[in-house]
């Protein structure tokens, strides 16, 4: 099964400092992705206007993946010093419930281009502090480079969940697979650029999730930079009746 949300379809909000938007909106009640996809539980995408920035209030324990693909932030939280994250920085940490973080643009005349993901931990006992590591466009050029981690090999950061984050920028014509093991998931996201995926066509913007499939396999149509979870759990089955119904609105 694979289920599309289109850039359209993610909840927008924003005004001339801040531009947001949410591929899975909590407060949507008729949306089977109300609540995310497995244990990824957000998927933002920020554009910050310089001095202002975003604050993330979660209910419940989580991990957080911060990617600062344009810019450089300040990001603050209770469990670790305020910091920069810079352009090509991923950052990773533990949040508390009803904990507060916040980020903010630390330029002056540059806006900041920020993805956050978060997820539900794989434990009951978050570890305090946070990892930051830069990979950058040569290392994820042309591969699905390996970002983060269970155990953190491959140089990744150590994320406390059952979760693989991947990164790639590929040329026009680039093909990619990626093998999802048995009683796994896994979401796409078009970060910038244009795929043909299953015969149908995703461009920025644009995501995918899969339960119960072997494989994510995905053309380039342009140069294009895209985001993989690979996810340690299937889709609950109460939540797959209101996935397949909106499975179709895709454009060929």
């Amino acid at each position: 099964m694979m289920i599309v949300r289109k850039s359209e379809e993610r909840h927008h909000t924003g005004n001339e400092n801040q531009k947001t938007w949410m591929t899975f909106n909590s407060a949507n009640q008729a949306d089977p992705l109300q609540n995310g996809f497995g244990v990824l539980k957000i998927l933002n995408e920020e554009i910050l206007s310089p001095g202002s920035g975003f604050i993330l209030h979660t209910h419940k324990d989580m991990v957080v993946v911060t990617y600062v693909r344009e810019g450089i932030i300040i990001y603050k939280s209770p469990l670790e010093k305020p910091g920069l994250v810079e352009i090509n920085d991923f950052h990773r940490i533990n949040v508390t419930a009803y904990s507060v973080q916040s980020a903010v643009n630390a330029s002056t005349v540059d806006e900041a281009h920020v993805f956050q993901s978060a997820f539900t931990p794989g434990t009951d006992l978050l570890e305090a502090g946070g990892e930051k590591k830069i990979f950058t466009l040569t290392e994820r050029k042309g591969i699905l480079k390996l970002i983060a981690s269970p155990d953190g090999k491959e140089a990744s950061l150590k994320i406390q969940q059952d979760v693989q984050i991947y990164s790639t920028l590929i040329h026009k014509g680039n093909h990619m697979i990626h093998e999802i093991k048995p009683g796994r998931s896994a979401w796409l996201h078009v970060v910038k650029g244009r795929i043909l995926m299953n015969e149908m066509m995703f461009s920025t913007g644009d995501g995918a999730g899969f339960s119960d499939e072997m494989v994510v396999s995905f053309t380039a149509q342009e140069p294009t930079e895209i985001l993989l979870f690979d996810l340690g759990s299937q889709v609950p089955e109460e939540i797959k009746p209101g996935l397949e119904s909106k499975s179709q609105p895709a454009s060929v």
